[in-house]
């Protein structure tokens, strides 16, 4: 029974994740900013598992306080943490960089990027006083070098990401500890489903034709995840879901295999 702290997991893929681990035994640290939203993850996740399986807590990730006060809540309340996910992130609608209020820029930066320096920092410090852990950092758009219209500040942030991976490899060598990173693809999450809706028709349906060949659900990906998460004993994995031989594949299979997974989705 591993303990694992996941931020960001109030809903998408945190949430879906964290299902996953419970449906496998472990115990799991749930938090978000929102208290309405958390209560209700728990409240669901606690009637499906058990409340002595899951837990949480109100964190601002773009918070250090908040972030150790999340490692000793769940510390507290199971003791040794045995993978702790930087899974919470936020995007802003695909716009230019100067069309973006600045409130939204630091958003970004302080929950994508400040938020996994700051998660990374407190488990590091815990985990080795513990002598065991690991820790995953989450990839998207961006992480590879890649660049879209309208995506500066989540990408900027995301290829940071790839840096900081690689960065930590060489911290923690020669410590019992763990490094990994974990690319989820395309998620149709609420991260996707707000760009679309504030994107305009013309816009939308181009982007609609791309994600029905390439982006799955949650429900799809999370329990792949899931399993390769607890399977790993490499100290420097990379998890990844979308890789290019499946991106290849379904391009060349899009005209066979005809997927709608807006059907049931309202994005007026």
């Amino acid at each position: 029974m591993k303990t694992i702290v996941i931020t960001g997991s109030t809903r998408g893929i945190g949430l879906g994740l964290a299902r996953e681990f419970l449906k496998r035994g472990c115990r799991v640290m749930l938090s978000g900013r929102s208290k309405t939203t958390l209560d209700a993850a728990l409240g669901a996740l606690g009637r499906e598992f058990g409340t002595d399986a899951v837990y949480g807590t109100t964190c601002d990730v773009g918070v250090y306080e908040s972030v150790q006060a999340l490692w000793d809540a769940a510390a507290a309340r199971f003791g040794a943490i045995d993978i702790w996910l930087n899974n919470a992130g936020v995007n802003t609608p695909s716009v230019p960089l100067w069309e973006l209020p600045a409130r939204d820029i630091s958003a970004v930066v302080s929950t994508n990027l400040t938020g996994t320096l700051f998660g990374c920092k407190v488990a590091l410090d815990n985990m080795l006083r513990q002598g065991h852990g690991q820790i995953y950092l989450f990839e998207g758009h961006g992480s590879d070098n890649r660049k879209v219209v309208g995506l500066a500040p989540y990408g900027a942030t995301k290829r940071a990401i790839r840096y900081l991976y690689e960065s930590l490899q060489l911290d923690v060598k020669g410590t019992p500890l763990q490094i990994g990173v974990i690319s989820p693809g395309i998620v149709l999450t609420d991260l996707i489903l707000n760009q679309l809706k504030a994107s305009p028709e013309e816009k939308r349906r181009q982007n609609m034709k791309i994600f029905n060949i390439l982006a799955d659900t949650v429900e799809t990906v999370t329990p792949w995840l899931a399993e390769r998460v607890l399977a790993n004993t490499q100290p420097a994995a990379r998890i990844a879901w979308l890789t290019g031989p499946k991106v290849m594949g379904r391009f060349l299979t899009a005209g066979f295999r005809k997927r709608d997974l807006f059907k049931n989705i309202c994005l007026d």
